[in-house]
């Protein structure tokens, strides 16, 4: 891969202090250390939209945006008159 940078998006059902206090938040050390450095990325962008189970269509949609504004943030800037055309 030539990506160098990558988005992991997670869902979790775990609250976040539990999850860091009683684990370590393993799935940050597997991505950032134990898969994507083997494949060439060095920035290793990670969101975890929690807790599921409980959630809200507002909140779920809300997670929908945020993982677009994620994904684009990784995207170049495209430069004027360059791109898709409509």
């Amino acid at each position: 891969m030539k990506a160098g940078r990558a988005l992991v998006l997670n869902t979790s059902d775990t609250p976040a202090e539990r999850e860091e206090s009683e684990f370590g938040d393993p799935l940050q050390s597997i991505w950032a250390s134990c898969v994507l450095p083997y494949v060439g990325v060095t920035d290793v962008r990670r969101v975890v939209f929690r807790t599921v189970t409980d959630s809200a269509d507002a909140t779920r949609a809300d997670w929908l945006r945020q993982a677009r504004r994620e994904a684009a943030a990784l995207l170049p800037a495209r430069r004027p008159g360059h791109g898709a055309h409509a």
